[in-house]
């Protein structure tokens, strides 16, 4: 299926797909191997190959549309079985065997009627690669995998394969399914042009191995240096988004949601101990708390040939501390004025400790356990500011964790204090943001609060418009029928 884009010339209202496209090079998540099909990506019944008995699809439709991708790949994953190949091993294979076979060099992604992406356009970042220590040692672990599984295929020299390397882990979409969990990798060149903001005008969101991106906000034309969307979660501080971005894609954001001073009051707040005033108040709880890298231009004197002295201006980074200045004694509210007492800077100071402490712990172990979750909340409660990053996290971890343990009451006083937050870190239009409205709407259903459900769908079926489109199967297959469920069944 060929790549379609919207014209350059038009307008772009929030909601409009720009772009709609196929994978160069793609691989199902070896966690979902046998639960979805390894062509389309669909959670339904699936059938091993009879061939390598590793790979499974659907049925015969989606087994012959892969065949030529997959058929150099059966022997030699009937060679190496037992052996699990790693996800990463394995789209590096696929893109070798691209590159060797078929038409890899020549392949043309278009984004426009006369401008597309080739593979070699991607960036490599060789020289940031080899400065990177984690991802040498990860690029020689595969280069022992690939020696092993590629017996049919002579591999590039190790030059040439680390820049396949580079533009395949720099350049690669995580594939998401509709409640946005990765479920694959895949390559996109032409939607590879767009570049990252922390506060994105639009959004990716994939119908299986198909990714769309729709914008979520309107603007003037077709701008492809002007789109942005976001390469990694938003619910952090801008320093923690910065370091992500560095390590992962090596550059650092300065978009003006990282620059935006007002956001930063917020992310490491106090809540005021005045109840009626809603007001961040910053408080020092650690040494060397850096919430944002800024631009910083520095002066260095150079000499001239006559002898003279000049100045030359460099590009440079400062880190940035919101809370510098302010001292644990004697602080108190800008807007009103309230006193915080030393006990209760302290109090701060320990609960902001423990849920870093809390949330780390969870991060490592992937389980959110809801006692944990409960315990950090009712002691940030009235202590952290509800916008508090740290409170945020916490709020969508025992969200998730109370679904799983199926505690629905608790889980509705989530939501409600979760969508606040939800809207300030990701924005109005973030799939994140509709599926939380969704969720919430399902919850609300199954206790029969009908009025409140078809109030959540409605707000999500906003959002889900905008970020899916109305043809995707997350708005008709699924917020439709409890649309109208909530409406049939209302008195």
């Amino acid at each position: 299926m060929k790549n379609k884009f919207k014209q350059t010339y038009t307008t772009i209202k929030a909601g409009d797909l720009i772009i709609t496209e196929q994978p160069f090079a793609f691989v199902l998540s070896s966690k979902e191997n046998g639960i979805r099909c390894d062509n389309c990506l669909q959670r339904v019944k699936v059938l091993k190959c009879s061939g390598c008995q590793f790979v499974h699809y659907c049925g015969r439709v989606c087994q012959k549309d892969a065949w030529n991708d997959h058929k150099w790949e059966c022997a030699n994953l009937k060679r190496v079985s037992p052996k699990i190949i790693p996800d990463a091993a394995r789209m590096l294979a696929k893109i070798i065997n691209r590159m060797k076979r078929s038409d890899g060099s020549t392949y043309k992604a278009f984004y426009s009627p006369t401008s597309f992406r080739m593979w070699k356009d991607l960036m490599s970042h060789y020289t940031d690669l080899k400065a990177d220590k984690k991802r040498m040692d990860h690029f020689t672990s595969l280069c022992v995998v690939l020696f092993e599984f590629l017996k049919d295929i002579s591999l590039p020299n190790t030059v040439d394969l680390m820049g396949l390397y580079g533009r395949m882990v720099i350049n690669s979409f995580t594939i998401l399914d509709m409640d946005m969990n990765s479920i694959g990798t895949g390559i996109y060149l032409a939607s590879s042009i767009i570049d990252h903001s922390c506060n994105p005008n639009a959004v990716a969101t994939f119908d299986g191995k198909t990714i769309n991106i729709r914008a979520i906000k309107d603007m003037p034309c077709l701008d492809w240096k002007q789109i942005r969307i976001s390469y990694i979660d938003l619910m952090k501080t801008p320093y923690e988004r910065q370091m992500e971005l560095l390590e992962n894609y090596y550059f650092l954001c300065f978009c003006d949601r990282c620059m935006d001073e007002n956001h930063l009051k917020y992310v490491h707040a106090a809540k005021c101990l005045n109840s009626e005033c809603d007001n961040p108040v910053n408080i020092t709880w650690k040494e060397n708390c850096v919430l944002v890298k800024k631009p910083e231009r520095k002066r260095e004197p150079i000499s001239s040939q006559n002898g003279d002295s000049e100045e030359r201006h460099t590009n440079g980074t400062k880190d940035f501390d919101h809370t510098n200045g302010i001292e644990k004694t004697g602080v108190s509210c800008e807007e009103c004025g309230k006193n915080f007492t030393d006990k209760q800077v302290e109090l701060f100071v320990e609960t902001m400790e423990s849920s870093e402490l809390h949330l780390r712990n969870m991060k490592e172990t992937s389980v959110a356990y809801v006692e944990i979750c409960k315990y950090c909340l009712e002691k940030q409660e009235g202590i952290l500011h509800p916008l508090n990053v740290l409170y945020s996290q916490t709020l969508d971890n025992a969200f998730d964790a109370l679904i799983q343990v199926q505690l629905w009451e608790q889980a509705c006083i989530y939501a409600e204090k979760l969508i606040p937050c939800f809207r300030f870190y990701y924005g109005k239009y973030h799939p994140l943001l509709g599926l939380l409205h969704m969720k919430y709407g399902k919850i609300l259903l199954y206790k029969m609060n009908l009025e409140g459900a078809l109030n959540q769908f409605k707000l999500a079926e906003k959002i889900i418009k905008i970020a899916y489109g109305e043809r995707h199967p997350l708005y008709r297959e699924h917020l439709l029928p409890y649309i109208d469920q909530s409406m049939i069944e209302s008195p």
